[in-house]
C-alpha cells in the first residue's frame, strides 16, 4: 500500500482478523447499519422532490459531514500524508484521456453538443468538479472502508461500494452502468492509492464528457431517480 488519504472515516480491515459471520460482532453491525442509513438517505434524496427532497438533502449533508469530521480527526492523529504529485497528475491525466477519447467518439458520430446550463460553463463546471470530489468522498472514505470491514476482502468490497454507487444511479440508463464499472475501478484505485481529490477531479471531466457526448434525450441532463421520471420530453 502506499500513499495515504487526507480522511478516512474508517481504519482499514486488519486482514490478518479472524474471518466469519456478521454476527460474530457488535462492530460489523453498527458498520451495517452505518451503511445502510448512508444510503438510504441517499435514495430517499434522490426518489423525493420539493420540501421532502431538500430536508432529506440536507439531513444526508449532515450525517456524512459529521462522519467525515470524525474520519478527519481520525486521520489527524495518525498522522497526515499527501499523495505523491506524480500518483495525482496520473489519476487526472487517465481521466482526461477518457473524457477525450469519449467526445471524439460523439463528434464523429454526431452527438457532440454543448454543456447544459453553458450561459456560465466556467461556473457550471466548477461546481460539477466539486460535486465528483464529494461523490467519491463518500463512495470511498465512507462506503468503501465499512464493506473492507465488513468483508475482510478488498474485492467484495469495492463490488459492494459499486454496486450502491450503481443503484444510486437508476433509472438512468447512461449513468447506471456507467457509475457501476466506474465505481469499482475507481474504489479499485482508491485501494491502491488512498486519495479521493484525484478520483473525484478524473470523475468530473469524464463525467462532463458523457454530458457533451449522449444526447439530453437519452441521459435527461444527468439526472437520476424521480427526477430523471419527470425530465420533460
Amino acid at each position: 500500500m502506499s500513499e495515504s488519504s487526507l480522511v478516512l472515516p474508517v481504519p482499514v480491515a486488519d486482514e490478518k482478523t479472524e474471518r466469519g459471520p456478521l454476527s460474530l460482532g457488535w462492530r460489523r453491525w453498527l458498520l451495517m447499519a452505518e451503511a445502510a442509513t448512508g444510503f438510504a438517505l441517499i435514495m430517499g434524496t434522490v426518489w423525493t422532490v420539493k420540501t421532502t427532497q431538500r430536508k432529506l438533502f440536507w439531513i444526508s449533508a449532515a450525517w456524512f459531514l459529521g462522519w467525515g469530521l470524525i474520519g478527519a480527526w481520525k486521520a489527524f492523529q495518525r498522522g497526515l500524508k499527501l499523495p505523491s504529485f506524480r500518483v495525482a497528475f496520473l489519476l487526472i491525466i487517465a481521466g482526461v484521456m477518457v473524457a477525450g477519447g469519449l467526445m471524439a467518439l460523439a463528434g464523429a458520430m454526431g452527438t457532440l453538443h454543448g454543456l447544459f446550463g453553458g450561459k456560465k460553463p466556467l461556473v457550471h463546471a466548477t461546481s460539477y468538479l466539486l460535486w465528483a470530489v464529494i461523490q467519491q468522498f463518500i463512495q470511498q472514505t465512507f462506503f468503501l472502508t465499512r464493506f473492507e470491514q465488513l468483508t475482510r476482502s478488498k474485492l467484495h468490497a469495492c463490488l459492494f461500494a459499486a454496486g450502491l454507487f450503481g443503484l444510486a444511479h437508476i433509472p438512468n440508463p447512461v449513468l447506471t452502468p456507467v457509475t457501476l464499472l466506474g465505481g469499482w475501478l475507481m474504489s479499485e484505485l482508491y485501494l491502491r492509492y488512498r486519495t479521493v481529490v484525484p478520483l473525484g477531479i478524473a470523475h468530473g471531466v469524464v463525467g462532463m464528457a458523457l454530458a457533451v457526448s449522449v444526447p439530453d434525450s437519452i441521459q435527461h441532463h444527468m439526472r437520476v431517480g424521480l427526477s430523471y421520471l419527470v425530465y420533460p420530453r
